[in-house]
């Protein structure tokens, strides 16, 4: 899978070409009809009720401090993007995702926006879900974001330009520690976007992030440093079927990502947990599980 992008105002967008249709297509189709399968079996059988009574079908948890390493948890269920994406002005440099800048860090998973050293491109780090076919849901992260200026650290939902949800993080801002971007794309479309400073949060130390997904609506929270916060979100909701993304990288876009950095650029994420309903599990399916499996109690999450 391979993605392109270029610079739009002060947003890096990014533009999904397929390589090797059939082929491809073929092996994720194999491998998507054994998703449900695998999902139900598990002690969940009817599905995941979270915070607000929602009861989503499937789950993908990725524990990134498990004794077999972050990689092992990686290539369970994520792709590592490596390619290399031309920028233009007011970028001042391209990027370029390695397999090697998504690594095992600190006991957990690194992804890490390296040193720029003047070569035209700054080596970053990307994950995806193997996944395309998600359809809403409550999708958490516990990270560290880069102290080091001139990276953007990103947690989002992906389809297209307009079918996209964001939490983002910069880490040039001068408060970036407690400044986090919200944003259903298109984002310059008005209250498509959120820039939320959380006084008193420290977003270096570990903390909850989530996007809760509703036909209706998007809401953000932040549960850290002894705080919370929710914002929420009903312009440009998307509507499709969609991958997870996680990603650290910079341009040097003045307007954006600044930088790029001089020292490696680190965000340390611990665990994601994925609760979703998807394309591939229907909910006729899924009754028809939960009744075979005697009804037990969504599992609460």
């Amino acid at each position: 899978m391979l993605f392109l992008w270029y610079i739009n105002t002060h947003k890096i967008v990014r533009i999904r070409l397929r390589l090797q249709l059939m082929a491809c297509t073929t092996l994720l189709l194999g491998a998507l009809a054994l998703v449900p399968a695998l999902t139900v079996a598990q002690n969940c059988q009817c599905g995941y009720k979270d915070s607000n009574g929602n009861v989503w079908r499937e789950a993908i948890i990725s524990t990134f401090t498990q004794p077999e390493g972050a990689l092992s948890a990686v290539q369970a269920n994520w792709m590592i993007s490596s390619y290399n994406n031309p920028q233009t002005a007011p970028a001042t440099a391209s990027i370029q995702y390695l397999s090697a800048n998504v690594m095992q860090y600190n006991d957990a998973l690194g992804l890490k926006a390296s040193a720029y050293d003047n070569n035209g491109f700054v080596q970053s780090a990307e994950i995806a879900t193997q996944r395309s076919d998600i359809l809403y849901g409550t999708f958490r992260i516990r990270a560290q974001v880069p102290s080091v200026p001139g990276a953007v650290f990103g947690f989002f939902t992906y389809f297209s330009n307009s079918q996209e949800q964001d939490i983002e993080f910069l880490s040039a801002e001068p408060n970036y520690y407690q400044r986090v971007h919200y944003t259903n794309h298109p984002g310059q479309d008005p209250g498509a976007t959120l820039d939320v400073t959380i006084p008193g949060a420290d977003f270096t130390t570990f903390g909850n992030h989530r996007i809760d997904w509703l036909p209706s609506r998007t809401t953000y929270l932040y549960d850290g440093s002894g705080l919370t916060s929710t914002k929420q979100l009903t312009v440009n909701v998307p509507t499709t079927p969609s991958r997870l993304i996680l990603n650290v990288w910079s341009n040097g876009d003045p307007g954006w990502s600044q930088g790029p950095p001089t020292s490696d650029a680190i965000a340390t994420v611990q665990w994601v947990h994925l609760y979703f309903n998807s394309t591939s599990l229907s909910e006729a399916a899924f009754n028809s599980a939960c009744t075979s499996a005697g009804r037990p109690a969504s599992c609460s999450v």
